[in-house]
């Protein structure tokens, strides 16, 4: 069963998350509810979930600062953010954290179970994969005039560079320029690209420039021209022919088909 914590500071929203959606039929359990990111961080802490579901605006601790405490704690749970913001700033933020899933609020309960059905199925891919993954003895190249005690794992040569990627979705980058920014071989970076993500750099950085792109389609107003520049499409026609290939539908049609669906 995976482990699910619910983050939420209005109780009937609470209360109808635990209550609405049949865990235990998804193959998940509730491990704990919160109504303060303190409370979550402490919940978090002991359960070690799968999956939190959080809303972004909570007082005292909002969402993201909660998220960016629980990857400090070293927690990599895939997140499913519950937001009614229209911010870029809020989108960035979120995509710099991990974050590539959300609802918009006010919630309806099939998108949600369908959302959730979906994550979880990608949670348990992800296990499956970095069980075989670390199977796989892979030792790092140590570089001319450093000794093995400061070496960094696979996995922290990739944490670095899905950060680095995430920060400069904006830019032309590429695999030279991240491999040398982490301190190795761009031929050995692919290596531990492919193991990691089970994508091609290309195939990764297009998918979080989309999913940048969906998020702020959903929560801001700003233009498609600025939206697409915003994660490195300088070309309308070419943001457009990308985001389409890669969710059936234009940047227009998928803003009006969410705002739709939140009406």
């Amino acid at each position: 069963m995976l482990k699910v914590l619910l983050v939420d500071d209005e109780a009937p929203i609470l209360n109808n998350l635990n209550r609405v959606l049949p865990w235990q039929e998804m193959g998940m359990e509730v491990v704990g509810m919160a109504r303060s990111g303190m409370d979550a961080l402490r919940i978090a802490e002991e359960k070690q979930p799968d999956l939190v579901l959080c809303d972004i605006r909570m007082p005292v601790m909002d969402g993201l600062t909660f998220i960016g405490k629980l990857r400090e704690m070293g927690l990599d749970s895939e997140v499913l953010l519950l937001t009614g913001y229209q911010e870029f700033d809020y989108a960035r933020e979120a995509i710099r954290l991990g974050v590539k899933e959300y609802i918009c609020k006010p919630i309806h309960y099939e998108e949600l179970g369908n959302k959730v059905r979906e994550i979880g199925a990608k949670i348990r891919s992800k296990q499956f994969k970095n069980k075989l993954y670390n199977s796989i003895p892979i030792f790092q190249e140590i570089p001319e005039g450093e000794d093995d005690s400061g070496k960094k794992t696979p996995d922290q040569l990739m944490n670095q560079a899905a950060k680095y990627i995430t920060e400069h979705l904006h830019s032309d980058i590429g695999i030279e320029e991240v491999a040398n920014k982490i301190g190795i071989s761009g031929s050995y970076f692919c290596l531990l690209f492919k193991n990691r993500f089970a994508m091609t750099f290309v195939e990764y950085v297009t998918l979080q420039r989309i999913e940048a792109a969906k998020f702020m389609l959903t929560n801001s107003d700003k233009s498609i021209t600025m939206i697409g520049s915003g994660v490195g499409y300088q070309e309308r026609r070419y943001f457009t022919k990308v985001f389409q290939k890669q969710t059936g539908m234009s940047p227009k049609e998928y803003r009006d088909r969410c705002r739709t669906e939140v009406q």
